[in-house]
């Protein structure tokens, strides 16, 4: 039975059609995007967050539509298929208020689910080796990054230090990439399409999406997402330090090092300048996040 046939039935879905073979349909009952898993483990994890994480928000996860008996998902002989529904209208980052609703709920949930199989442990930063393989940069016409390599090693030491304060603090357990773009409009909700990856441990995904609000709005905005976050996920704590010391950990140099390993001369030079932009983005990350936390402190003291 094709792929097609066997969702009609088991979904009892109608008139169903490619528009992107093999992941998105046209149906009666509108577009249905499909997703493919080897790993019901994985699956099962995905299933849960998208569940679990929006009780109580104004977002909407593109969750497993469940199949005419309640499963969550079909099997075609080869992998599991879910059924999703899916919309193509960008969100946007205006509605600061629904964002937050959305990542403060995905925080309390993701720092208490239970994981079923193993995750990787939490990326560190190799700064040494980072230093060993720029050396070839630091002794050329490269002020910028002499600079920064003086102020990433005082950020690492300060980034320890709030660890420490945090240690044994459970971490969250994340989606691996976590976007605006991910955000879709239906009527006035948002509706977030998830993916499939293996989940990481920690707030790396919350760091980027957080530079990608920063660069897509202003310091002011980045402000008040935080504030609606806090409101439903306390980062006065431990759980806050621990986002603090990710933001500000140096993660930038690997990115450097990536941008100009096995390069050539052209290639550095653009590499190296796309390093200082990225540098400075997240030097005003870290500076806002840091007011805000400041700020904060303030407000709780008055």
């Amino acid at each position: 039975m094709g792929i097609i046939n066997l969702l009609e039935n088991e979904y009892e879905i109608f008139g169903a059609r490619w528009k992107e073979e093999p992941h998105v349909l046209f149906t009666d009952f509108g577009e249905k995007r499909l997703r493919y898993w080897s790993d019901e483990q994985l699956l099962k994890w995905h299933l849960k967050w998208r569940d679990e994480s929006f009780k109580g928000s104004s977002a909407v996860p593109d969750r497993m539509i469940r199949t005419r008996d309640g499963g969550y998902a079909v099997f075609d002989g080869r992998h599991w298929v879910t059924l999703h529904d899916c919309a193509d209208t960008p969100f946007g980052c205006e509605e600061v208020g629904k964002w937050g609703q959305f990542i403060g709920h995905l925080l309390n949930a993701s720092v208490k689910q239970e994981i079923p199989f193993p995750v990787e442990a939490k990326p560190v930063l190799d700064f040494e080796n980072c230093l060993e393989k720029l050396k070839l940069y630091g002794e050329g016409n490269f002020h910028n990054l002499n600079v920064s390599i003086v102020e990433a090693r005082k950020r690492i030491q300060f980034a320890e230090v709030l660890q420490n304060k945090a240690a044994q603090t459970p971490m969250p357990v994340l989606e691996k990439e976590i976007s605006i773009i991910n955000g879709k409009r239906i009527f006035h909700f948002l509706f977030y399409e998830g993916g499939d990856s293996k989940p990481v441990r920690g707030y790396g995904p919350i760091r980027k999406f957080l530079l990608e609000w920063l660069l897509q709005t202003s310091p002011l905005s980045l402000k008040m997402l935080l504030d609606e976050i806090h409101s439903l996920f306390s980062l006065s704590e431990k759980q806050g330090l621990l986002l603090l010391a990710e933001i500000t950990m140096p993660w930038e140099l690997e990115d450097c090092v990536n941008l100009l390993e096995n390069s050539s001369l052209e290639k550095m030079v653009e590499g190296m300048n796309r390093y200082e932009r990225l540098w400075e983005d997240n030097r005003i990350l870290l500076k806002t996040v840091t007011e805000w936390f400041e700020d904060n402190r303030r407000k709780v003291a008055l």
